[in-house]
């Protein structure tokens, strides 16, 4: 009778132990299996790009160089991600220039870079000027100006500059434009023609700037910019 018992006992302890196994291994498989899901989730989810932004502030002008660029990844769809600089592509952006200001993180755009030639390259100038005649020290880095000027022995006042972008400022002590300073030095986005228009006009009379809304200056035809 006790070992009749015993083997009852014992059939029962194995299928007992069989069950639990089982039950364990199958909990491993699906724990496996959730982890890899969840990984091909994520995996499938990662489609971001990595792309070209301003390692620094970059002023008009500034040749692009492994320096002035850093990568970040994005998320974008293809018709965006068309008019960025994809991180491979900085061999063939060497040596080429903004033509813009690029902020610090901001992504380099395609519209933005251009070749750095004679004809093409973009031209900084910079100049003098009293706080009170630039728009009463109340102007910052990517504002867009125009520049008047009147000549002294005429009285007669014309535009030189319309709707020209600021890429730096800086007063005696070095500080920004807000600072106490009553000159403050404006560097401006120039070309070929006007650099030459502004420094004579500069030289011969009073510069003041305006903020720029866009609108055509007063003795300018319009479209003529």
């Amino acid at each position: 009778m006790g070992t009749a018992q015993e083997t009852v006992v014992s059939r029962t302890r194995r299928g007992l132990r069989s069950r639990v196994s089982t039950g364990h291994v199958v909990m491993v498989v699906a724990g496996a299996l959730g982890v890899l899901l969840t990984l091909s989730v994520l995996r499938s989810a990662d489609n971001t790009r990595p792309v070209l932004v301003a390692a620094h502030d970059l002023a008009p002008g500034t040749e692009i160089t492994d320096a002035t660029v850093g990568v970040s990844r994005v998320h974008v769809d293809a018709s965006v991600l068309a008019t960025l600089f994809a991180a491979d592509q900085l061999p063939t952006l060497r040596g080429r220039v903004v033509t813009t200001t690029v902020h610090q993180g901001e992504l380099i755009a395609r519209g933005g870079v251009s070749a750095a030639d004679a004809q093409t390259s973009t031209r900084v100038m910079s100049f003098s000027i009293a706080r009170a005649r630039a728009v009463g020290g109340k102007l910052s880095i990517g504002d867009r100006v125009d520049v008047l000027a009147v000549d002294h022995d005429s009285g007669t006042a014309h535009y030189v500059l319309t709707n020209t972008q600021v890429v730096a400022i800086e007063g005696r002590s070095g500080g920004a434009l807000s600072g106490a300073s009553d000159d403050v030095t404006i560097t401006l986005v120039v070309d070929r023609t006007t650099a030459p228009k502004l420094a004579a006009a500069i030289d011969a009379g009073t510069v003041t700037l305006v903020r720029s809304t866009g609108a055509p200056a007063t003795d300018e035809p319009p479209g003529s910019r």
